[in-house]
């Protein structure tokens, strides 16, 4: 009766008749060896992050879209378990009808297919359904409109 008692009140038990102050101590000492090292973190180095923890700088592009001159993004590789959480990360940066389902290199068209294969620096295709539209993503330039003085008049006085 008095071990139930003791076992929720928290008072320690008496020493076995058998068993001698050594090992009372012995177990004493591993229950709080035990206490000490259940909360002992492992040190950190300040130099201990691998090249794959950086982020990579990649410029997406919108499939067949001529006019898109691109949006650059960082992707950390390690953010994502698989392509599948990356391409809808993408569909939040890059606008498509039905997000981004396929990611593209722009000079083959081969699809990438693995999150671990996207380099820094590189260019991308971002696609819904459709298949890859080759065209030369790298080279386009959003065109601007300029108008010199003249024009502008000429422009303002056929509108009114």
């Amino acid at each position: 009766m008095t071990d139930i008692l003791s076992s929720h009140i928290g008072w320690s038990r008496s020493p076995m008749p058998g068993a001698s102050q050594q090992q009372k101590q012995q177990q004493d000492q591993q229950q709080q060896n035990f206490q000490k090292n259940t909360r002992r973190a492992l040190p950190r180095l300040k130099n201990d992050i691998s090249p794959q923890s950086t982020s990579r700088k990649v410029t997406l592009f919108r499939n067949g879209d001529r006019y898109f001159a691109g949006k650059q993004t960082a992707i950390v590789p390690q953010n994502y378990s698989n392509l599948g959480q990356l391409l809808q990360e993408l569909s939040t940066t890059i606008d498509l009808p039905y997000g981004v389902r396929r990611l593209f290199t722009p000079n083959r068209g081969s699809e990438v297919t693995d999150v671990s294969v996207i380099k820094d620096g590189a260019s991308y295709v971002c696609a819904s359904f459709e298949p890859f539209q080759k065209l030369e993503y790298t080279s386009i330039a959003v065109p601007r409109l300029t108008f010199n003085i003249e024009q502008r008049k000429l422009l303002l006085y056929i509108l009114n």
